[in-house]
C-alpha cells in the first residue's frame, strides 16, 4: 500500500515537473526591450517639435551669415543678433552650421551635433567659438527662459 502511494506521489510530481517545462517555453512580450523601444521611438518620431535659435551679438562676426542644417538639409540662415525659428519631425537629428564666403583673417568650420528631439520645444544659442585654425558657430541648447532673456535684449 506504502509502495502505491509512493508510486502515485512520484508520478504526480513528474507530471507537475513536466507542465513547468512547458511554461518555460511562453514568452513574457514586456521583457524584450527592443520592441517597447520601437514602439516608443515609432510613436515619438511622428510629432513635430518647434526648434528655436539665438545667435549672440559679436562684432568680430557681424557681417557673417550663418546657414542652418538639419540632415545635412539647408532650413535657413541666421544674421548677426537675430532669431529663427522652424519646425522637424522628432527623433535623432544632426544639427549644423555653415558659414560660405568668410571674409577676415580666421575662417569658418563647419559645427555639427547631433540631438535626440523628443519633446514639443527646443530652444538654442548659435554663440562663435575661435579656434586655432578656425572658429564655429556652435550649437548651445538652452532654457525657454535664458532665450526669452536673449530674444529681449
Amino acid at each position: 500500500m506504502i509502495k502505491i502511494i509512493l508510486y502515485g506521489f512520484m508520478s504526480l510530481n513528474l507530471i507537475l515537473l513536466a507542465g513547468c517545462a512547458s511554461l518555460s517555453d511562453i514568452e513574457d512580450p514586456l521583457k524584450d526591450k527592443s520592441v517597447s523601444k520601437k514602439l516608443i521611438e515609432e510613436t515619438i518620431s511622428g510629432r513635430e517639435v518647434n526648434l528655436y535659435f539665438f545667435r549672440t551679438s559679436a562684432i568680430l562676426t557681424a557681417g557673417q551669415v550663418v546657414d542652418l542644417y538639419i540632415n545635412d538639409n539647408e532650413v535657413g540662415e541666421i544674421r548677426n543678433g537675430s532669431n529663427f525659428e522652424t519646425k522637424t519631425k522628432s527623433g535623432n537629428k544632426e544639427i549644423a552650421t555653415k558659414v560660405g564666403l568668410s571674409l577676415g583673417l580666421q575662417g569658418v568650420c563647419k559645427f555639427a551635433e547631433d540631438f535626440n528631439l523628443t519633446k514639443q520645444s527646443y530652444y538654442f544659442k548659435i554663440d562663435y567659438d575661435t579656434g586655432i585654425l578656425c572658429g564655429e558657430y556652435e550649437i548651445i541648447e538652452i532654457s525657454k527662459t535664458d532665450y526669452d532673456a536673449l530674444a529681449a535684449n
